[in-house]
C-alpha cells in the first residue's frame, strides 16, 4: 500500500468525483469543492504540482503538493486558497500515512508541511507525541455564529457600529446620497460584479502597491470562474453596496451546508467620513439573520478589531512540518538557536 503522484493540471479533472467523495467524508467544506480545487491548480500551479492519490482503502487520502526546495515538500497553497489541499477519510493512523507518503515522493524527502489548516476541519489532531512532527501557529481567523434576532445582536456591536453608523446615515440623508444593498446570485451578472470589485481595489492601497485584483488578470478570472460555477449551483454570491447607483463595497462570498465563506472584501477607500466597508457587513448580517440559512459566517484572513467588535469567536489556524528522522527537528531547531544567538550577539 502507498501513494502514486500525477501531474495535477493533467489528471486533476479525471478525479474530482473521487475528490468530492472523500471531502464530503471529511466535513464537506466547500473550499475544499473540487470546482474551487480545480480552479486552483488551473490558474496557480505550475508543472511540478502533484495529484497525490493513497491506495489504502482503509485509510483513503487524497492532496495536492509542491516541492518547495531540494528534500522538502508542502501542500499546495496559493494565496487565493485560505485552506491546505489535503484529505485524509480516517482520523487514525495519520502519522503512519504521512510516513508512507513521504518515502513515496519523488526523490529522497526529508521533510513534508501541511499548511493552513482549520481546527475545526482537519485529520490532524492527534499529533502531541510525535518526534517526527511539529506544529505551529499560522493565524488567529474568526467566526460569527449567528443566532436569535438581529436586533439584538447589532445592539451588542455598541458605539462602534450602531451610534456610528447611525451619523453616518445622517451624514448621507443631508448629501442626498441613497444607499441601495443587493445579494447577486445570478451567474450572469458575476463577469460585471468582478469588474466593480476590481474597480474597488484599484482604488485604494492595493491599487497603488501594484496587488489590486484586475479583472482580466488571473485573481480576476479565477473569482469569476468558481463564483459563475457556485452560483450555478446556489451556493455562490456576491453582496454589493450602492451609493448613488455607483458600487462602492464589495464581499465575495461561498455559501454551504449552514456556512457562509468570505473569500473576498473591497470598498472605496476615498470616502473621508464614511465606512462603506461598516454599511455592506451591517447590511450583510441583516439580510442573513432574516434569511435564516447560514448559521455561521467565517473569515479566513487575519482577525481584524471591526471582526472582533462584531463578536466573532477567534481560533487560530496552524501548519505541521513532518520529518523523515527525528534528528532534523533536532537540526534545525539547533539551527535556528545558533542564528539567533549570532543576530542577538552582533545587536
Amino acid at each position: 500500500m502507498g501513494w502514486h503522484f500525477h501531474t495535477a493540471r493533467d489528471v486533476f479533472e479525471n478525479y474530482r468525483e473521487q475528490w468530492d467523495e472523500l471531502n464530503r467524508r471529511c466535513g464537506n467544506h466547500v473550499l475544499l469543492d473540487s470546482v474551487f480545487v480545480s480552479a486552483l491548480i488551473r490558474y496557480f500551479a505550475s508543472d511540478q504540482t502533484l495529484l497525490g492519490i493513497s491506495d489504502d482503502d482503509s485509510h483513503p487520502g487524497m492532496l495536492i503538493v509542491d516541492r518547495v526546495r531540494l528534500g522538502f515538500w508542502q501542500t499546495f497553497q496559493p494565496s487565493q486558497g485560505p485552506l491546505g489541499l489535503i484529505l485524509f477519510g480516517n482520523n487514525n493512523g495519520v502519522q503512519n500515512q504521512i510516513a508512507t507518503l513521504m518515502c513515496n515522493l519523488p526523490g529522497y524527502c526529508m521533510g513534508f508541511s501541511v499548511t493552513q489548516q482549520d481546527p475545526d476541519f482537519t485529520a490532524f489532531t492527534n499529533l502531541h507525541d510525535s518526534r517526527t512532527a511539529e506544529s505551529c501557529d499560522y493565524a488567529p481567523t474568526s467566526r460569527i455564529v449567528l443566532g436569535g434576532a438581529f436586533g439584538e445582536f447589532w445592539k451588542q456591536t455598541g458605539r462602534y457600529f450602531v451610534d456610528d453608523l447611525r451619523r453616518q446615515t445622517r451624514r448621507l440623508e443631508e448629501q442626498d446620497i441613497r444607499m441601495h444593498f443587493v445579494a447577486e446570485r445570478d451567474p450572469d451578472r458575476v463577469a460585471e460584479c468582478i469588474r466593480d470589485y476590481a474597480r474597488l481595489e484599484a482604488s485604494g492601497w492595493k491599487g497603488k502597491e501594484g496587488t489590486a485584483v484586475t479583472a482580466d488578470g488571473l485573481q480576476g478570472l479565477f473569482c469569476r470562474d468558481i463564483l459563475e460555477k457556485f452560483c450555478r449551483r446556489g451556493a455562490g454570491v456576491i453582496y454589493k453596496l450602492s451609493f448613488n447607483d455607483e458600487v462602492v463595497a464589495s464581499d465575495l462570498c461561498l455559501e454551504r451546508d449552514g456556512m457562509t465563506v468570505v473569500l473576498k472584501i473591497a470598498y472605496n477607500e476615498n470616502l473621508h467620513g464614511i465606512s462603506p466597508g461598516k454599511f455592506i457587513h451591517r447590511e450583510i448580517l441583516r439580510l442573513l439573520f432574516e434569511e435564516g440559512k447560514t448559521r455561521t459566517l467565517e473569515w479566513y484572513g487575519r482577525i481584524h478589531e471591526w471582526q472582533k467588535r462584531l463578536g466573532s469567536v477567534p481560533r487560530t489556524m496552524f501548519h505541521l512540518n513532518f520529518y523523515r528522522n527525528e534528528w532534523v527537528p533536532v537540526a534545525r531547531r539547533l539551527i535556528k538557536a545558533t542564528r539567533a544567538m549570532i543576530n542577538q550577539s552582533s545587536n
